[in-house]
Formats: C-alpha cells, structure tokens, sequence
C-alpha cells in the first residue's frame, strides 16, 4: 500500500502545476476589451446615440489615437500577408501549408476588428517553390511589422496582443516548409 500515498502526492502536484498554468495562460491573454474604447459611452446600446453629423464625423477622424492608427497600419500589413497566402494557395502543393497561416491571420484581423478580406487570386497558379518563398517573405515582413508595433503601442493591452500574433507567425514560420515538394 506504500504506493497509495505516492499516487495522491502525484496527483495533488499535478493538479497544482495544471492549476498554475491555466492561472499563468489565462492572465497572459487578453481581449483586448480596452483596444479603441477612447471615449465611449457607459450605455451598452448605441442605438439611442445620434448619428454623427459630417463635420463631427471630420473630427472623429482627426481625434484617432495613436493605437487606432497603429491598429490600421497592422491591418494593411495582414492584409498584404493575406493576399500573398492567397495566390501561393492555388499551388495545389501549397494549399495544406498555407491553410493555417490563412486562419491564423485571418483571426487576427477579426481580433483588431478589421474585415477580414481575402482577396482573390487572379493569374496563371504559381510555381510552388516560388510561391513558398514569397510566403516566407511575406510573414517574416509581418512578424517584423507585428514586433515593432508592440513596441510602439501606448497600449498594454494591445502591446500584449501584438505580441502575441508575432508570436504566432513565428510559431507558423517554424513549421512551414523549407521546399514545395
């Protein structure tokens, strides 16, 4: 029986270390609830909001924060990633190595409350080796982009998120393929 009190240590320890890293993983990612509040008003509707007059929609634009224009620039940098993942996509090769960058970035986009736009692919389907060094291009560009604007966000929470899809695209990068073929 002297293998009974041993079992219940392990499990109690087990217990404690899966507790500690779902407290650990849990506190490490955030919404992002406070990305872009800026001035909102404390009522969950805006139904019963004004519409915006031209003029005051002229100021809006001009009142944006640093972290909205940071947020915009991010997009046009996924969006960009997401047009390249989209023609190396119709290299029949290349389409099971590109699916998960393709997800991954376009829940990013959802994240940043952007539109997630794949665009269409148009033209001759690219030769797969090619293709996968444009891919390889493209998201080391975005990883860049994604480290420096974490640095640049007056946000934490949006620093952290950031952070994050960097980390993504470098995890993405790791597991993509060296060849097509």
């Amino acid at each position: 029986m002297p293998d009974r009190p041993l079992a219940a240590a392990a499990l109690r320890r087990r217990t404690a270390i899966l507790g500690l890293a779902a407290a650990a993983l849990a506190t490490g990612c955030d919404t992002g609830d406070d990305l872009g509040e800026g001035s909102r008003s404390a009522s969950p509707s805006r139904s019963s909001e004004p519409s915006p007059s031209p003029s005051a929609s002229a100021s809006a634009e001009s009142a944006r924060t640093p972290d909205q224009a940071l947020v915009d620039e991010v997009l046009a940098e996924l969006t960009g990633a997401l047009a390249v993942l989209a023609q190396a996509r119709k290299a029949p090769l290349l389409r099971r190595p590109v699916a998960q960058l393709l997800r991954a970035h376009r829940r990013h986009v959802e994240v940043l409350e952007g539109d997630a736009v794949v665009p269409d692919a148009t033209g001759p389907t690219p030769d797969p080796d090619v293709s996968l060094r444009s891919v390889r291009r493209s998201e080391t560009t975005l990883q860049a982009a994604l480290v420096d604007a974490a640095g640049r966000a007056e946000s934490g929470a949006l620093a952290k998120l950031l952070a994050s899809m960097s980390a993504s695209v470098t995890q993405h990068l790791g597991v993509l393929p060296q060849k097509a073929g």
